[in-house]
């Protein structure tokens, strides 16, 4: 009787997370909420891709010391979303701080540790957007 129980509870939990994320445990609604996150998902990975062909065409050089960082919680393609405060350099400007989102492969996440310099790509109108190299 115990296993049942448990299963019944196990149930009924689930049942109160989909209620608490969703809003419903209507499955058809659920499913409908799931598909608009994940094309919500894949046309930001789109823009960030344009973005980032952008900046590495006609962005300027520069460099950046990475101050700190925090994981966002989001991952694309089993790689994580990071943000970064950042201290940007760019050639013949004052330095300036920026918090920057990317995606970022998990074996590069060694390099980007507070402290370390890399190299970005700066939009010449907005600088807060960027790429890191």
């Amino acid at each position: 009787m115990g296993f049942l129980k448990d299963m019944k509870d196990l149930s009924k939990s689930g049942k109160e997370m989909q209620k608490e994320r969703f809003g419903t445990n209507n499955p058809l609604k659920i499913m409908k909420q799931g598909v608009a996150e994940a094309n919500e998902t894949v046309q930001q990975v789109q823009a960030d891709q344009t973005k980032a062909q952008h900046l590495t065409a006609e962005g300027l050089a520069g460099e950046a010391t990475v101050k700190g960082l925090r994981d966002t919680g989001k991952i694309v393609n089993y790689q994580p979303e990071i943000e970064f405060d950042l201290e940007v350099e760019l050639d013949g400007r004052e330095p300036y701080a920026v918090t920057h989102r990317q995606i970022v492969a998990a074996a590069a996440l060694g390099g980007l540790q507070p402290g370390a310099r890399v190299p970005v790509r700066v939009d010449a109108e907005d600088r807060s957007q960027l790429i890191i190299a």
